[in-house]
C-alpha cells in the first residue's frame, strides 16, 4: 500500500478536536500516518487527541509534535511536512473533519496515475444554516497541463484557494519546496499562487470528502491591521513574482481579490498604497486595460467615498454572467 501523511495543526480547538480525529481513525484506508502538530495550544486540545490516541488500536500510526511557541498555521503545516514519510501529504484543518473514505477516494486517481501531482476532493460548507457543495459538476475533471491549471483555477475556478482537502504528492511539494509563509494570515492564498506556475496536472474529485466547519471565532476577527498587513505582503509578492506568460491572468484573477483589502485596510496598512500603485503600473505594463480601468476606477471613488458598493456590483455580475457563487464577497473565513 502506499503511505498517506495527514497533517494536523492544533490550537485551541478543544471543542472540535475530538469530531477532527475520530473522522482521522474511522478512514476505510489504513496506511496513513497523522501527524498532530500541537502549535503550543493553551486549551487541553492535546490532552484529547493523546487521549483518543491511547484508547485506539488500530493501522493508523498518530504521532505528536510541540511547538514550544505559538508560531502559526504555517509554521505547524511545515513542521508536520518536514517530517512526513507518507508518499503523499494532506492537510486537515483541526476544526473540519473528512469523509470516511476521503483519502481512499482521492488516492484511486494516483493509484490510477502515478503523473497526477494533487488531487482535489469536493467539499461542504455550512452558512446560514445552509449546506453548500462547491463543484456541483456531474463529472470528475483530470487536468493535463500548466496552461489548462490556469484556466481552471483562474476562469473556470474548479481549483479552489485552500491546502486543505487536496492530496498531494510529497515528491512535488518538496521539489518546488512550497512551503507556507510564515507570520501572515490568509497563507493559503501565497502558497497556491506558487502551486499553480509548477502544477502541471491534477484531478478534480466530484464526491464529497471534506466538511469545512465555520468557528465563531475566528483566527482572523478582531485582527485588521495584521489582516491588512498580510493583504500587503501576499499581493507585494505575488505582483513581484508574475509567472512569465501568465501575467495578464494573473492580474486579472487577483484584481478583484486585491481591491477589497485595499478598500478595507488602507488607511490602517498605508503600504497597500504602494501595492495599489505597483499593481496600476503593471496593468498598464502588461496591457491589461480591464484591470488598470477597475483599480482606477476604484481608486477614485475611494477618495469620494466607500467604493464597495461598486465593487460588489461589478463582482456580482461577473459572477453571475459565469453562473458561479461570488467566492469573494459571499465566501466565509476562518
Amino acid at each position: 500500500m502506499i503511505k498517506v501523511s495527514i497533517i494536523i495543526p492544533v490550537y485551541n480547538v478543544s471543542a472540535y478536536i475530538e469530531r477532527c480525529i475520530k473522522s482521522v481513525i474511522n478512514q476505510t484506508y489504513y496506511d496513513i500516518e497523522c501527524i498532530i502538530v500541537d502549535d503550543a495550544t493553551p486549551d487541553d486540545s492535546i490532552t484529547k487527541c493523546e487521549q483518543m490516541i491511547a484508547a485506539y488500536d488500530g493501522p493508523i500510526r498518530f504521532s505528536i509534535l510541540h511547538h514550544q511557541q505559538n508560531r502559526g498555521l504555517s509554521a505547524a503545516r511545515n513542521t508536520g511536512t518536514e517530517v512526513a514519510t507518507g508518499e503523499y501529504l494532506y492537510y486537515l484543518d483541526s476544526d473540519d473533519e473528512i469523509t470516511l473514505d476521503c483519502i481512499e477516494k482521492l488516492l484511486k486517481p494516483m493509484m490510477e496515475d502515478n503523473s497526477i501531482e494533487i488531487v482535489q476532493g469536493n467539499h461542504i460548507e455550512e452558512r446560514d444554516g445552509k449546506e453548500m457543495i462547491y463543484y456541483k459538476g456531474k463529472s470528475p475533471i483530470l487536468i493535463l497541463n500548466n496552461g489548462e491549471i490556469y484556466k481552471h483555477y483562474f476562469e473556470y475556478h474548479h481549483i479552489i484557494t485552500t491546502a486543505w482537502n487536496k492530496l498531494m504528492k510529497r515528491s512535488f511539494i518538496i521539489r518546488f519546496q512550497l512551503y507556507f509563509k510564515e507570520g501572515i494570515l490568509f497563507e493559503d492564498r501565497h502558497w497556491m499562487f506558487y502551486v499553480q506556475k509548477h502544477l502541471k496536472k491534477a484531478y478534480i474529485c466530484k464526491d464529497i470528502t471534506y466538511y469545512y466547519h465555520i468557528r465563531p471565532h475566528s483566527i482572523t476577527r478582531g485582527k485588521e491591521k495584521t489582516i491588512g498587513k498580510s493583504y500587503h505582503i501576499i499581493y507585494q509578492d505575488i505582483l513581484n513574482h508574475l509567472t512569465r506568460g501568465h501575467e495578464k491572468t494573473e492580474l486579472s484573477g487577483y484584481a478583484y481579490g486585491f481591491c477589497k483589502p485595499y478598500c478595507i485596510y488602507v488607511n490602517e496598512v498605508p503600504a497597500l498604497k504602494d501595492t495599489y500603485n505597483l499593481y496600476r503600473q503593471l496593468a498598464k505594463r502588461f496591457k491589461c486595460w480591464y484591470v488598470y480601468i477597475l483599480l482606477t476606477l476604484v481608486g477614485v471613488v475611494r477618495r469620494l467615498g466607500n467604493p464597495m458598493g461598486l465593487l460588489k456590483l461589478l463582482h456580482t455580475i461577473r459572477w453571475g454572467l459565469m453562473e458561479l457563487p461570488d467566492v469573494i464577497f459571499n465566501r466565509s473565513r476562518k
